[in-house]
């Protein structure tokens, strides 16, 4: 009888591999959601992020992307004076339309992230090119800078947001390993103002502000050509496995008696001393296989690794997850919430430094010349730190999130030490240092929100980050700072204010560890439920199976 059993294992088990030969991979392996071998689910491949190929491609149109949209927004203010000279308006009402560009920019970027959980990247970055260049052509025939709040302010802003997020979440979904490098790399197009300003200047000089914004419209056309180069990708980490239509599919296709998987017995997963003892009957071993899947599917449920590994003849089923417009749920997440806070207490102290910098050098006796490099220095440290730090960050020395805390430190620590600067040589290395901490923070925004919340949830997280961020951080920080001088004739008290901001989003960012373990006992607790509901018919048809054995 034993022999008879032994007999049956290995032959069935070999007719049941050979059954599922064409389900596996050239290594050997089935695919599975944890492993890169591809899965097919309606007849659509699903894959693991490449982490290179048409990857680099992609890391290309962002940068182009960046520099269309990045660069051309921090080189708009050439305009400035040519606005102020043909509508002969104050400072004050001229300086909104970048203003408002720039928050809408980012109070649309939840609309760009709904958007693209809809109709993907590529068409959203090609509508955001679309109202870029139409914004920019009714921008020509303005005759008040109120025509140009909503021409280049709103029309524009809008084309910006839509044509920006998208863009920097594709690098997101194509990479994974290299990540943070892609990003950096991608990122460094937004410092295109080192030749897209002084051209924007020849333009104004030899065609006047609405000839300058014709040819700014024809250049921005090359966001459509990005967006035609953004490949749409499925990742495996939008499918899920689904156990109970799995058991039910086999059940109701079953022809023949097959067999359980005699590696089972091999596996790290379980405790099977029984495999290095001969000495046990085959019948005893049943009964331990019966024991321990029967105290699995009790604990977890019926899980992915238990089929894949373990019954070969049980062909998984996945599904797409449920994927809503708008993520909604995140903002009852609460470690997109320490994300987040993170972001706007960091943007609000960045806002006040980055506009604020030039005014102090002036009222410290520096040079307009002088005073206007100081930015200069910030920008190509800030270049500079973005490639180097985001090919750092992906050796995986130092977890992200800690790079984040050091990043933002040193940012901290330069603003606060900038207090003491009383001279151009001083202003420019704080401005450097600055610099330094400034482009490594940006760098490490995405990879730190895809480690943290996911791919998955990646456009809604970002498309909300971004939206808090421009609007509490952006678009409040430099006024704020600006009442503070009116008050003081200072702006000491302002880089105080960003100083102590920078200290407590570092801070913040502690929160993440007390805000995982909430996140991951809730999913547990709903793992466990799911579990038990199914545990009954999922046990009746494992045990069927492993009895086939006897």
């Amino acid at each position: 009888m034993s022999s008879n059993i032994v007999n049956n294992v290995n032959n069935q088990t070999q007719s049941s591999s050979s059954s599922t030969n064409n389900n596996k991979h050239a290594n050997g392996k089935r695919p599975s959601l944890h492993n890169t071998n591809p899965l097919i689910v309606n007849s659509k491949q699903y894959v693991e992020p490449p982490d290179g190929g048409w990857g680099w491609v992609i890391v290309v149109a962002v940068w182009f992307d960046n520099m269309l949209v990045i660069g051309m927004l921090k080189s708009l203010g050439v305009l400035f004076p040519a606005f102020r000279s043909y509508f002969q308006e104050s400072a004050g009402a001229i300086s909104w339309i970048n203003s408002i560009s720039l928050s809408m920019r980012a109070t649309a970027a939840p609309l760009s992230a709904a958007l693209s959980n809809k109709y993907g990247e590529r068409k959203v970055v090609a509508l955001g090119g679309v109202l870029v260049v139409i914004g920019l052509i009714m921008s020509v025939y303005a005759t008040s800078p109120y025509y140009l709040y909503g021409s280049l302010g709103c029309v524009t802003g809008i084309g910006f947001a839509f044509a920006s997020l998208p863009a920097l979440t594709m690098i997101g979904r194509y990479f994974k390993v290299r990540r943070s490098l892609a990003n950096g790399l991608s990122r460094s197009g937004g410092a295109a103002t080192f030749f897209l300003a002084p051209l924007l200047q020849l333009l104004v000089t030899n065609y006047g502000w609405q000839g300058c914004l014709l040819i700014v419209a024809g250049l921005e056309l090359h966001l459509i050509a990005c967006a035609l180069l953004f490949r749409p990708l499925r990742l495996k980490e939008e499918l899920q496995f689904e156990p109970t239509t799995t058991l039910k599919n086999h059940r109701d296709n079953q022809m023949q008696p097959h067999t359980f998987n005699d590696e089972f017995t091999k596996s790290d997963g379980f405790k099977s001393g029984f495999v290095a003892h001969r000495a046990i009957s085959d019948r005893q071993k049943l009964k331990m296989m019966q024991q321990e899947v029967e105290k699995r599917v009790q604990q977890y449920g019926v899980t992915e690794s238990l089929i894949v590994d373990h019954f070969p003849q049980i062909e998984p089923v996945y599904q797409p997850k449920q994927k809503s417009t708008l993520d909604f749920s995140l903002l009852l997440n609460p470690k997109w919430a320490v994300i987040t806070l993170n972001l706007v207490l960091t943007q609000f102290g960045y806002s006040i430094t980055l506009v604020h910098t030039v005014a102090r050098a002036k009222l410290l006796g520096i040079g307009e010349y002088e005073s206007a490099m100081l930015l200069s220095f910030v920008g190509l440290s800030e270049v500079v730190a973005q490639l180097s730090s985001g090919a750092f960050a992906d050796r995986q020395y130092i977890k992200r999130i800690h790079l984040h805390k050091i990043y933002i430190g040193v940012m901290a620590i330069a603003t606060a030490c900038s207090l003491l600067c009383n001279s151009f040589l001083t202003m420019a290395i704080y401005c450097v240092l600055f610099g330094c901490g400034s482009g490594s923070w940006q760098g490490n925004i995405l990879p730190l929100t895809v480690d943290t919340l996911g791919v998955r949830t990646l456009r809604s997280a970002y498309g909300f980050c971004l939206f808090f961020s421009g609007v509490c951080g952006q678009l409040i920080g430099p006024p704020i700072a600006g009442m503070m001088f009116d008050a003081t004739q200072s702006y000491t008290y302002s880089f105080i204010l960003a100083t102590i901001c920078f200290f407590i989003a570092s801070f913040v960012l502690w929160l993440e560890v007390p805000a995982s373990k909430f996140v991951r006992r809730k999913e547990e607790k709903a793992r466990k439920n799911s579990a038990v509901v199914s545990t009954d018919e999922d046990y009746d048809i494992l045990m069927q199976e492993i009895s086939g054995l006897a």
